[in-house]
């Protein structure tokens, strides 16, 4: 549910994609679209030896934390593949928070790295931006496990043009909005039900603000999850996109034809909105959650609540949590499980190669090294068997004398790959009972699953548009300002900074693409 992650994305990291020009910073001098025909990478990898590559580094960028035992893993890894590949594999982490501005100076500022984590909000901007580098010919020389293991749809949602632009990571997406992490021996201490609805959600919001004082019920600002999956409200996705800071172009997917408004202008925007002045005047939001910049680091401390997250989320928060709650329970709560689930984009995360990268070849090596098989992903995934891991049939298994909690934990989503994953015997019921539902969906495809909005025409409406998205609309989204008076003015300054031009531009794109796949 490409809107409700947006905003949750939103809530955690407010101002997480900063537009900032960027270009091809390659170093060669030469056009990087196909491989070098003069580099010693042109013979198939399959007889690759120390003796005919040169050691080269590889620079990825990925966003999270770093884990202590990386640079230990990473040397591991580089002399497994010294045959192989010849590489020196550098990982380098960013917040999340900045992660996506950082990574567009980097480039701008042509500083070299070679394969990046992106995502599909991100794509057309990349590709306009020349920040990364079309791969077509890189997987037919490098790339044949890659194919083989990645579906063709995935790879024809990071193609445009006939040209590849992405490596897709392969796993559970579908609506992962429509879940948050909640407090579990909080709900039980007051004998709530399961958090299924909105109103279920209300409830226990309201006992934990009348009766914990010292825990803020909500981290976070909004509460679009919960009305927009609730049944009584809409109860399935809605597709809003286009800002960086936040959504405000918005089509309704189920109405032919397929039209462009004001996400701002429409009923649910305004349902949201009067739904979180409630929340911000019943207690049930932290007070600064607009400057918040800690929120992960409130909610392991047993400061909060419920907090946005996902599957993926819960068995770090867990462990985390554990250490200064020892009582403190985590689960997913999910809207609207029997309800509609829609897949409004096929891909999510996904590996780009840096136009700044002196070594393209290498890099798709080494992505395509990660995916010929279970041994290697575990290398990477897991570390090295013994130390930091160890096999218990299927499943990994921390070692003797290891903390779970400080297990071996790298970001994955640039590589993450399901028919690969293992659980860990040590991860909690929670996030198992997630993880099989996530795999057990049977999602709708949504008409614009692989439609990619560009602002590249309306540059000058689009930076308007934002400031206005900024400085009025979030403080009103959130239940801040709260009068029709502050309503009307954002309406007001919208139109001033040329958001219908934006509208008119989308509509065009749309259009196009309603045409080109045949959508009826």
């Amino acid at each position: 549910m490409k809107n409700i992650t947006k905003l949750l994305c939103l809530i955690m990291a407010l101002a997480i994609l900063v537009t900032v020009p960027a270009g091809c910073g390659g170093t060669s001098g030469k056009d990087q679209t196909e491989p070098d025909s003069s580099s010693s990478d042109q013979a198939s990898t399959s007889d690759k030896s120390s003796t005919t590559l040169e050691k080269v580094p590889i620079t990825i960028y990925v966003a999270g934390d770093r884990p202590k035992q990386q640079d230990e893993v990473l040397a591991a890894i580089n002399e497994a593949t010294k045959d192989e590949l010849n590489i020196d594999l550098r990982v380098n982490y960013i917040p999340w928070g900045d992660y996506v501005s950082q990574v567009k100076l980097k480039a701008s500022a042509g500083e070299e790295f070679d394969i990046f984590l992106s995502f599909f909000g991100e794509l057309s901007g990349n590709i306009a931006r020349k920040q990364c580098l079309p791969l077509n010919d890189y997987l037919d020389k490098y790339g044949a496990d890659l194919k083989a293991q990645i579906p063709q749809y995935l790879w024809d949602s990071l193609t445009v043009d006939g040209k590849i632009y992405g490596i897709p990571a392969v796993y559970a997406m579908t609506e992962m909005g429509r879940g948050f992490l909640v407090r579990k021996d909080l709900r039980e201490k007051y004998n709530l039900p399961e958090i299924t609805d909105l109103e279920s959600f209300e409830t226990f919001l309201d006992t934990i603000a009348k009766n914990e004082p010292g825990i803020i019920p909500y981290l976070g600002g909004d509460l679009s999850t919960p009305v927009i999956c609730d049944p009584d409200y809409i109860g399935h996705s809605i597709f809003t996109f286009g800002g960086d800071t936040m959504s405000y172009l918005y089509v309704d997917q189920d109405k032919r034809p397929l039209k462009v408004e004001n996400y701002i202008k429409t009923d649910i925007f305004k349902t949201v909105w009067k739904e979180n002045i409630k929340a911000y005047n019943n207690g049930w939001f932290e007070k600064d959650f607009l400057s918040d910049k800690d929120r992960d680091g409130k909610f392991i401390a047993g400061k909060a609540a419920s907090m946005p997250g996902d599957l993926y989320n819960i068995t770090d928060r867990q462990n985390q949590l554990k250490k200064n709650v020892p009582e403190g329970e985590i689960e997913l709560a999910i809207i609207n499980k029997e309800g509609r689930w829609i897949n409004i984009g096929p891909v999510n995360n996904f590996a780009m190669i840096s136009s700044t990268s002196r070594n393209p070849e290498r890099a798709v090596m080494f992505m395509n090294w990660l995916r010929k098989d279970q041994k290697n992903y575990d290398m990477y995934m897991l570390g090295i068997e013994g130390k930091t891991y160890n096999l218990k049939g299927e499943q990994a298994e921390v070692p003797e004398g290891v903390d779970p909690k400080d297990r071996y934990n790298p970001t994955p989503w640039f590589t993450m790959h399901f028919p690969y994953l293992r659980t860990w015997t040590t991860d909690p019921p929670a996030y198992i009972e997630a993880l099989n539902f996530w795999n057990s969906l049977k999602p709708e495809t949504a008409p614009l699953s692989t439609f990619s909005y560009s602002s590249e025409n309306v540059k000058a409406e689009k930076a308007a548009v934002e400031k206005v998205m900024v400085d009025e609309v979030i403080p009103l989204f959130f239940g801040i300002k709260q009068t029709e008076e502050d309503y009307n003015r954002v309406l007001q300054l919208l139109e001033e900074a040329g958001i219908q031009k934006i509208i008119d531009d989308t509509q065009r794109q749309i259009d196009e693409f309603v045409a080109k796949n045949n959508i009826q």
